[in-house]
């Protein structure tokens, strides 16, 4: 686990609260915020919550090598024989964690690992499009799902996604816009917009806004 007593990053300073352990400083911004306080939840907390809350298996990731670190634990701990993966860097993070001869082709896969688009605060979902997707459909593709994306894409609501999805490919949007949670239905009903799927979904989270 990344030491949070260094570098305090977009979700570094609130990792020990999620942990369960807060630091002094930390567990009174907590109390502040249990008692009364107005101030609004921070977007990276509040998907976290959720993302986890619906199931999905949440590995915070001060820097990539902590990245290597977790991947070679889902190994063993999913019993995965074999991962398709077809974006590049990605590839490039597999191999950095000595699992070369674990990237197989789709048919021989039991793990998809892939990017995505955005993470959306409020629901704790995980936007993919056909760009990630390969334009197949959920049920195509293997049980576990293995994202890996950055702090920084982290928004708010779907609309901010959407958005975000137009500003990007600029008049070539992708199609089949989905976000993605865990097996689990949330009591929220607010937070149900998204694709409860039956995946075993892992979520490395790189952090790329890290502040002193």
């Amino acid at each position: 686990m990344a030491d949070t007593n260094k570098k305090k990053g977009f979700l570094g300073k609130f990792f020990t609260v999620l942990s369960g352990k807060p630091t002094d400083a930390e567990e009174n911004e907590q109390n502040s915020l249990t008692y009364g306080s107005s101030k609004k939840e921070p977007v990276d907390l509040s998907f976290v919550k959720n993302f986890t809350a619906s199931g999905g298996k949440f590995l915070y990731c001060e820097n990539e090598k902590d990245a290597y670190h977790y991947l070679e634990q889902i190994i063993p701990e999913s019993g995965l024989n074999g991962i398709f993966c077809q974006n590049s860097n990605l590839e490039g993070i597999l191999t950095n964690a000595g699992l070369k001869d674990y990237i197989k082709p789709l048919t021989e896969a039991d793990a998809f690992c892939s990017s995505c688009e955005y993470l959306i605060s409020f629901n704790g979902g995980i936007m993919i499009t056909a760009k990630q997707t390969l334009g197949k459909k959920l049920d195509e593709l293997p049980e576990t799902f293995i994202t890996i994306a950055k702090t920084s894409q982290i928004l708010e609501n779907l609309r901010a996604g959407l958005t975000g999805i137009r500003n990007k490919y600029k008049g070539d949007i992708p199609s089949q816009i989905t976000t993605i949670k865990g097996p689990i239905k949330s009591s929220n009903p607010d937070a149900t917009q998204g694709a409860i799927c039956s995946k075993e979904i892992y979520l490395l989270l790189i952090e790329d806004q890290i502040t002193e």
